[in-house]
């Protein structure tokens, strides 16, 4: 957590860590005060440059034995490094006990102990309670520790005085957003935005709504409004780096990770650990290799060697090394993730993937049944069930995706993949149960061009054609109504195929062209997305061609024949 007490004007700080750092390089004494000094080792703090802060304070302290503002600097500089019983020396250690900021530094020591009735004991000594800055600084202090309930109350104690100040709405909206009120939130950030509209931190905070909310699209397009607004504003590259892993899109994740690092929004180990994450998803193993050696040194230098997020940085170096053929350092890898949790489900699923790259499939499942046992959910059975259908054993990834689908049938693309999956263990009826599950279920048309494509699996042929006669079947018996159908128009043009006719419903229908029934029929089978949109690209003839795009790209085109209203994918 960052520190309470506020530095100098950003300018006066500059020009006083000039004349530190030129005296220091010189060798040289520099007499400063006290409150100078803390706020040179509170930029250090912010900068994650925790050496150089706590050199600073020693400095200070030899000038300014027991200055309070030093001592509290050192104590925040050890709960940013975890070292929660020296922050607790050092707090304890401060005479001045009626500063304000002293209470503030060991409300959150109490805090940290899950003491929270002795800390709000203590908070509600503070004098001035009642002004704006103790309440936002009493809220955020509640919220950054996990206690929300007690910040709830903090925000009405000052709705009334407060409420329509733009301060306290900018501590209404986070505090929102952190309880995930997002409606409300949305609502808190807009407001904002009308008042100040080139305020990067109100975009911003809207972006992490949108974020929260797993609405993506609408966390890029904000972050690039906080950027219009403020082109160095860090945030909103990690932010958008964090959007575009969401979206599997691993090149556009790693420029704005860089960006984010550069501009000091996200640590540079955390950075560079889902960098590393981004290049295997692009399986470019020797730059994910690279970035886990980044971030290992960086946890070494500080010291920090038992980090648990070291343990996703060693199982990623791990599959990236196994990728290139070198086995016993992944093991030795994953030897060192168990050094720091033993029971992490995500080391043994990394041994599975390891061995499997081995082709030692005996020792991959024993290390999958020790990765299934940590989880309850469905996660973990599709991990493996993928880890098994990319090393091409298909009825061992169809035994997993079940295992995930009997707990959750929505999971992820469980009916998608296990459909695919059917097809190529020769299960027809395991074919038609999942099918029928998928978002954009396969149709005649698809299984065609399956069978017509040059890519297929000889031995795929025979349940590939049977599926085609039993789509046919559940068509005609309309079990399974075609999409294609509902929207196909008789000869006169006032009614649907297979609709009953009633005269009254179609003189108020308004007649349809070509293009909006060419439109409809994409939108049917494209499925429900309100994310992409349909245009026509192209008309040839009696041939109209949809594109359907998705962040102002073309992810799909679809062939209509506007005079039999077959549609087919082009």
């Amino acid at each position: 957590m960052g520190r309470k007490n506020s530095p100098s004007a950003k300018k006066e700080l500059t020009e006083i860590i000039q004349r530190y750092e030129a005296a220091k390089a010189e060798k040289r004494q520099l007499y400063l005060d006290g409150d100078q000094l803390a706020d040179i080792a509170d930029w250090y703090a912010t900068e994650r440059k925790f050496n150089d802060a706590q050199e600073v304070i020693n400095y200070g302290l030899q000038l300014h034995p027991g200055n309070t503002g030093l001592l509290i600097e050192q104590a925040f500089l050890y709960l940013d490094t975890q070292k929660l019983s020296k922050a607790k020396e050092v707090a304890n250690s401060i005479t001045e006990t009626y500063d304000s900021e002293v209470k503030m530094l060991k409300a959150e020591l109490l805090l940290n102990e899950g003491k929270l009735e002795e800390a709000q004991q203590l908070i509600n000594t503070i004098e001035d309670t009642d002004d704006l800055a103790s309440i936002i600084e009493i809220v955020y202090l509640y919220m950054d520790m996990g206690y929300p309930e007690a910040a709830k109350e903090w925000i009405e104690k000052g709705q009334d005085q407060y409420g329509e100040e733009e301060d306290f709405i900018v501590l209404q909206a986070d505090y929102l957003g952190a309880t995930q009120h997002m409606k409300e939130a949305i609502e808190c950030f807009d407001k904002l935005i009308d008042i100040a509209p080139y305020n990067p931190s109100y975009w911003m905070g809207l972006a992490k709504c949108y974020f929260m909310s797993e609405d993506i699209n609408k966390t890029i397009e904000t972050c690039d409004f906080a950027l219009a607004a403020d082109d160095k504003y860090g945030e909103a590259y990690a932010y958008k780096a964090h959007s575009f892993f969401y979206l599997n899109n691993p090149d556009s994740a790693i420029e704005n990770y860089e960006k984010a690092i550069e501009y000091k929004a996200i640590p540079p180990e955390l950075g560079y650990m889902f960098m590393g994450m981004s290049y295997a998803t692009k399986e470019d193993w020797e730059k994910t290799e690279e970035c886990c050696n980044q971030v290992i040194r960086i946890f070494e230098e500080n010291g920090d060697s038992g980090s648990i997020l070291l343990i996703d940085t060693y199982t990623t170096k791990a599959n990236a090394v196994a990728k290139m053929g070198r086995y016993k350092e992944a093991h030795q890898l994953c030897k060192k993730a168990k050094e720091i949790n033993p029971d992490e489900g995500l080391i043994f699923l990394t041994e599975g993937k390891v061995y499997l790259e081995e082709d030692i499939e005996k020792k991959a499942t024993q290390a999958f049944k020790k990765a299934a046992k940590t989880s309850t959910g469905p996660e973990m059975w599709y991990m493996i069930g993928t880890a098994y259908s990319e090393h091409n054993y298909m009825y061992e990834a169809k035994e997993n995706y079940e295992k995930a689908y009997k707990i959750n049938p929505k999971y992820e693309d469980l009916p998608e993949r296990l459909s695919v999956i059917s097809i190529m263990t020769d299960d027809l009826d395991g074919f038609l149960k999942y099918n029928k599950d998928c978002e954009r279920p396969f149709r005649e048309e698809t299984i065609q061009q399956l069978l017509n494509g040059p890519d297929h699996r000889k031995e795929d042929e025979p349940i590939l054609k049977e599926i085609m006669k039993r789509l046919k079947e559940e068509k005609e018996n309309n079990t399974v109504k075609d999409p294609v159908e509902e929207v196909k128009e008789n000869t006169e043009g006032n009614t649907y195929v297979g609709e009953e006719e009633k005269e009254s419903e179609q003189e108020e229908e308004p007649k349809q062209s070509n293009d909006e029934k060419a439109i409809e029929l994409a939108k049917k089978e494209w499925g429900n997305d309100h994310d992409a949109t349909f245009s026509i690209d192209e008309k040839k003839g009696n041939k109209y061609y949809v594109a359907v795009k998705k962040d102002g790209n073309t992810v799909e085109w679809y062939e209509v024949d506007t005079e039999t209203w077959k549609i087919s994918v082009y």
